[in-house]
């Protein structure tokens, strides 16, 4: 159970691969789904005897519909089929601790709470995970797929098992590899508007917002309009640094990133990046409907890249 379902969906595939033999698992394994299973479906299931193996699986996927008849398993719960391995997979909350079956789960099972990790930490578990892909990561490269992908570990994971079979075994992942067989570069979105807004590059800046406005469901402006805040933000902090080599610090970023600040700090001075973080409140404002009524996405940006660009 957790608000991480990554670590569930984990969990749930390592035990469908080992609890079962392949030969038996058409006759030994089963699948429910919380949102169309009742709870006496899965207790006939889970007492009957294995056909095939030693051990049947039960496997219910989201079990946190069942949460207001969960209690009707208890009488299987506390006197469990020896012979079979029942998994409820309770994602994106928790099982109540005073609940009669999270007792008797916790007595005759296991119980595993997955929490999301912190977003500093997500780095770090891309190079783990990478071991499993015999990957190599360049220090760089990490943070930049964080960057690229957030943090979404199953997304990230998807990307990681797509690249697994775009490089040869034990080549050294590195931001470049990233930035052609993941990263959103070659796609418009609002890491590529900061960059390029960063060197007051208009033109290209206004192509960038096309492309997003006429994907707004993939590039909401809202989110566009925090990564400009965020970008702009640091930027202040930035012109503020004795040295640069303080900025991965301060400014809570991969060293990978720096030159980005450092190329717009030559383009904006710090009276010039207060004005812009007034016109992306302004607009942010605008997006909610204050001071401006269904202004089209696109105009709007517009309006605030051409603000940005003329401070």
């Amino acid at each position: 159970m957790g608000t991480e379902p990554f670590f569930i969906d984990q969990v749930t595939k390592v035990l469908s691969s080992h609890v079962v033999e392949e030969h038996a698992r058409d006759f030994d394994s089963t699948i429910f789904y919380g949102k169309e299973t009742l709870p006496e479906q899965i207790i006939e299931t889970a007492k009957r005897f294995p056909m095939m193996g030693s051990h049947q699986l039960v496997v219910v996927r989201e079990a946190q519909y069942l949460d207001k008849t969960i209690d009707s398993l208890v009488p299987y719960l506390e006197s469990p089929q020896s012979q079979t391995v029942l998994v409820l997979c309770y994602k994106h909350k928790k099982l109540d601790k005073r609940k009669k079956s999270y007792k008797a789960i916790a007595k005759s099972g296991v119980v595993l709470e997955t929490k999301p990790l912190y977003d500093n930490q997500v780095a770090d578990w891309i190079k783990d995970r990478g071991l499993r892909y015999g990957f190599n990561f360049h220090p760089h490269a990490p943070p930049l797929l964080v960057s690229f992908l957030g943090t979404d570990l199953s997304k990230i994971d998807k990307e990681l098992e797509k690249l697994s079979n775009r490089v040869e075994e034990g080549e050294e992942i590195t931001p470049a590899i990233i930035e052609k067989h993941i990263g959103y570069s070659k796609d418009f979105n609002g890491f590529e508007l900061q960059k390029s807004l960063g060197k007051r590059d208009l033109e290209h800046s206004f192509r960038i917002i096309r492309y997003m406005a006429s994907n707004a469901k993939k590039h909401p402006i809202t989110l566009t309009i925090t990564v400009l805040f965020n970008f702009f933000q640091k930027l202040l902090l930035f012109q503020g640094l004795s040295s640069p080599s303080k900025a991965p610090t301060v400014l809570g970023v991969s060293p990978y990133f720096v030159k980005d600040y450092e190329a717009a700090s030559r383009f904006y001075s710090m009276k010039q990046i207060a004005k812009v973080i007034g016109h992306i409140k302004d607009a942010d404002l605008k997006s909610k409907g204050v001071g401006a009524q269904n202004l089209p996405t696109e105009e709007l940006l517009k309006e605030l890249v051409l603000k940005i660009v003329s401070s």
